[in-house]
């Protein structure tokens, strides 16, 4: 087990969108460049273009030469105009494949990038955040996935980090308390059945110890508010997150032989289409604290 009782607050190097700059992905866009700003963050601006198919496509292609390097010259003049004005750093990335390939592609060569993506209705880009992509990422990255629905408004304000007494729970919690200096965060337990089955006062104290044990710094621990629910966890983190008390979730993802999957036993693809606040997954392989 990781020693946490020196090791300073994760923060993540840069953030990396994914975005073909439609108007499904424009609430991505505005949540990294705020984030961007709020953390004085470079930002990376990751466009993907499906590779040509048909051999028309491919001679089309071929002879127009100077096609890629014109939407290439677009996507830079939409990025500059995008960040004008703000004071950090904004890049643009190009790839060509399969978007869910080409984001692990670049995420890759980002180490510790947060990435960014939206709901886009876009079909390449929609296939992001539902059916098994999802999956792929969530398994892949080694690093954490923000997925962005709500509207800009706001820095976030609300943040539940979802507790299951875990390393990978740790993890979460730490990055949203290192990402996020300042915000009140609540550490949320579902207990199980048989956790049920004990006082709650007793749960409540091992929430706590477990807080405690995570190697948080003092002004950072008191900004940390436990909280014991019963139920199913994908029942009670819907609850929560309809009622619009949160503007975002972090959840840890545990490592199985096969397949990751989100803390607590949730499954990733029917709690990230169901739930509507912001969502931040944490892999099991993204670092506890910089090198």
């Amino acid at each position: 087990m990781s020693d946490y009782s020196t090791a300073s607050l994760p923060k993540p190097p840069g953030l990396l969108l994914a975005t073909d700059f439609g108007a499904g992905c424009d609430r991505a866009l505005e949540r990294t460049r705020q984030l961007a700003v709020e953390l004085a963050l470079p930002v990376e601006v990751l466009t993907v273009r499906d590779a040509p198919q048909a051999p028309a496509e491919v001679q089309s292609w071929l002879d127009d030469g100077a096609a890629p390097a014109r939407a290439e010259g677009l996507v830079r003049r939409e990025i500059a105009s995008e960040f004008d004005g703000a004071t950090i750093q904004a890049h643009a990335r190009f790839a060509t494949g399969k978007v869910d390939e080409a984001i692990l592609r670049e995420a890759a060569a980002l180490p510790g990038y947060v990435v960014v993506t939206g709901a886009s209705h876009h079909e390449s880009l929609a296939r992001v955040i539902v059916g098994s992509t999802v999956e792929r990422l969530a398994r892949s990255l080694a690093q954490p996935l923000l997925v962005v629905r709500k509207r800009v408004r706001a820095p976030y304000r609300s943040i539940l980090v979802a507790i299951d007494g875990t390393d990978a729970a740790r993890r979460a919690l730490r990055l949203a308390a290192g990402m996020f200096p300042g915000r009140p965060i609540v550490a949320f337990h579902v207990r199980t059945a048989t956790e049920a089955l004990n006082d709650q006062v007793e749960a409540e104290v091992a929430l706590e110890r477990f807080i405690d044990a995570c190697g948080l710094a003092p002004d950072a621990r008191a900004r940390i508010e436990a909280a014991v629910g019963d139920g199913t966890p994908e029942a009670v983190l819907r609850r929560i997150a309809g009622q619009d008390a949160f503007d975002l979730a972090v959840l840890g993802l545990h490592e199985e032989p096969a397949l990751r999957r989100l803390l607590m036993g949730s499954r990733s693809e029917q709690l990230l289409r169901e739930l509507a606040c912001d969502t931040l997954l944490v892999p099991h392989g993204a670092p506890d604290a910089p090198p």
